[in-house]
């Protein structure tokens, strides 16, 4: 099954044109859904419009979506539909190019193979003839996203906007765990961009590794629940052990046994704190090991930290506990 991404259009000609075309170059592709991004006017005539997308495709369902008066669409509802599981073709034919524009952009970032535009020669008639007429041109991918993305910055926006999400003003500014693990994050993103040194990347980005291993290994000695857990499925956490070693043999047996949610949901947390030692170990010593740390090895660190704050941030017990421990 397949979304169709298209502009509404007034001139049913072309609308007719663009949905013959789709099918004959796409035959095989069955198109179940057609998103259209429509203004005001073409808004009117969307039963005009769908009922000759249904002469070609069939009974599909139609999701309307109101373009701004300058043609761009709300963030929002553009993501909204994008987030589809289907495949998906897009159709740059019709509409502003500010509309077309934002469509190109989002079919490019969701790598999505099927882009086309209808070359117009001549003006839209009854009879049109392929080639003479028309041409149906499949848009090349921009195959340059991340590098492009590095000089535009979208990526440490992108990072940033998180890593504001899940610290307080309070908790960024305020000396503890939390002021060190938000310095350090952000210090490492900062240097992603601005250098080629990812070493150091990788040393400031885990700097807060082992304040959240040593705190929740803690945490799971200490809690009421925890301890009750471990008496029961005789989960042993000795202390004098690597702390690593302890979560993971803890949650390794509480995601299958555990009952609370909460604490199931960050199962996961331990194995991605050990991968991240081991990238901390790496920036410590690449030297003496003859290995060196790569821009992508920096770029998994930080989605990966990233990714530890999110699942810790989720349980505000866990996460209140962490602050707490100086």
């Amino acid at each position: 099954m397949a979304t169709l991404y298209t502009i509404g259009n007034l001139n049913m000609r072309t609308v007719e044109l663009v949905a013959r075309t789709i099918r004959e170059t796409e035959p095989d592709l069955l198109i179940t859904k057609v998103v259209i991004f429509d203004s005001v006017a073409s808004e009117r005539l969307q039963n005009e419009q769908m009922a000759i997308y249904r002469k070609y495709f069939g009974n599909v369902i139609r999701v309307g979506i109101l373009i701004n008066e300058d043609g761009t669409i709300d963030e929002n509802k553009l993501a909204m539909v994008f987030a589809d599981k289907d495949e998906k073709i897009v159709d740059l034919s019709n509409g502003q190019k500010s509309t077309s524009s934002m469509l190109y952009m989002a079919a490019n970032l969701c790598r999505i193979d099927r882009v086309y535009y209808l070359l117009l020669k001549t003006a839209p008639k009854d009879v049109m003839v392929y080639g003479q007429d028309y041409e149906y041109i499949k848009m090349r991918p921009i195959n340059c996203m991340g590098n492009l993305s590095k000089i535009s910055y979208f990526d440490l926006i992108y990072y940033s906007e998180e890593i504001e999400q899940l610290f307080t003003e309070d908790e960024r500014t305020s000396s503890g765990p939390f002021r060190a693990m938000y310095d350090g994050i952000t210090t490492g993103i900062g240097e992603f961009f601005a250098s080629s040194d990812f070493r150091s990347v990788v040393n400031n980005t885990t700097i807060g590794n082992e304040i959240i291993i040593n705190a929740l290994f803690k945490y799971i000695q200490t809690d009421k629940h925890c301890q009750q857990f471990c008496a029961q499925a005789k989960v042993v956490i000795e202390p004098k052990k690597d702390p690593i070693e302890g979560l993971k043999n803890f949650v390794k047996k509480y995601k299958t046994d555990g009952e609370k949610q909460e604490l199931v949901d960050i199962t996961t947390v331990p194995y991605l704190l050990a991968t991240l030692r081991e990238y901390r170990n790496i920036s410590a010593h690449y030297s003496k090991q003859r290995i060196s740390l790569t821009e992508e090895q920096a770029r998994t660190v930080i989605t990966l930290s990233i990714e530890v704050l999110k699942r810790l941030h989720m349980n505000r017990e866990v996460w209140d506990f962490i602050g707490q421990n100086h």
